[in-house]
């Protein structure tokens, strides 16, 4: 008897189940990860903001970091992602070029800047101004790779704008001594591991670990080439309402405080 009114129980738990899992609207289920790529230099700062707007919308954001190049390569081979961040225009617009971008999304939200960098074993000393790197005795130059990586693209057209002796460009000089890196985080890896290694990478990334290395020269925003972030939704997103909702946030006052204390500059408002 006890038996028969135990399984009349559990049949009615799971007829109420059956029925609330039936009357749950759409857009009460849970929904998939929005899936977000970035570039590699944005890595702690968005998977801190990201936990912000998790704990504030619900939203899960599943992040794919590496460098734009690499990033752009994968969307353009596949539809594997609902927003782009790219720390360079120029992948930007080989994706926009591809027909891949949502169109009225794309904007700029950040800007970074050069520095130059070592390990604090090393011998060598902060620097007055960028010529005085055309006499520095090193070993080997990190930067992120050019042909991929736009924290090495812009320190190449950095290089190319400092004169060294007799017209030669100091990128002339130093090309021979490059060891080039998959993203901006690896560069700073080699750096920190050899003192004879001289890096250049964002600021932000040398803030994020400023006792670690040692600061040789930041390059003046007006000597320097114009480093912006693009972000953007895909034309093939899952969620273009979330992919956009992500996007707002990024311009939201919290978001914007983060960026800031990270070190990266913010666009003047039109």
């Amino acid at each position: 008897m006890k038996r028969k009114h135990l399984l009349g129980l559990c049949g009615a738990l799971l007829l109420l189940l059956a029925l609330a899992v039936g009357c749950t609207r759409p857009d009460e289920q849970a929904q998939p990860a929005l899936r977000v790529f970035v570039a590699a230099s944005l890595t702690d700062v968005l998977t801190e903001i990201a936990e912000a707007y998790e704990q504030e919308t619900g939203r899960q954001i599943e992040f794919n970091f590496a460098s734009s190049g690499a990033l752009a390569q994968q969307i353009t081979a596949a539809n594997a992602a609902d927003v782009f961040i790219s720390a360079s225009e120029r992948w930007m617009d080989h994706i926009e070029t591809a027909g891949r971008l949502q169109p009225g999304t794309r904007g700029t939200i950040l800007h970074n800047q050069l520095v130059v960098v070592a390990n604090p074993a090393s011998p060598y000393a902060p620097l007055d101004d960028a010529s005085a790197l055309c006499g520095l005795d090193l070993r080997f130059l990190s930067i992120g790779d050019p042909a991929h990586v736009p924290a090495g693209r812009y320190a190449q057209a950095w290089l190319e704008s400092v004169d060294c002796d007799r017209g030669a460009s100091l990128w002339a000089q130093l090309q021979p001594k490059l060891l080039p890196a998959p993203d901006v985080r690896a560069a700073l890896t080699q750096v920190e591991g050899r003192s004879d290694i001289v890096g250049i990478v964002y600021r932000t990334d040398y803030l994020a670990r400023a006792e670690t290395f040692r600061l040789l020269y930041a390059v003046p925003l007006t000597e320097g080439p114009s480093i912006q972030y693009a972000a953007a939704s895909l034309a093939e997103a899952n969620d273009p309402e979330g992919a956009a909702a992500f996007l707002a946030y990024l311009h939201a006052p919290e978001a914007q405080q983060r960026f800031s204390a990270h070190g990266f500059l913010i666009p003047e408002q039109p």
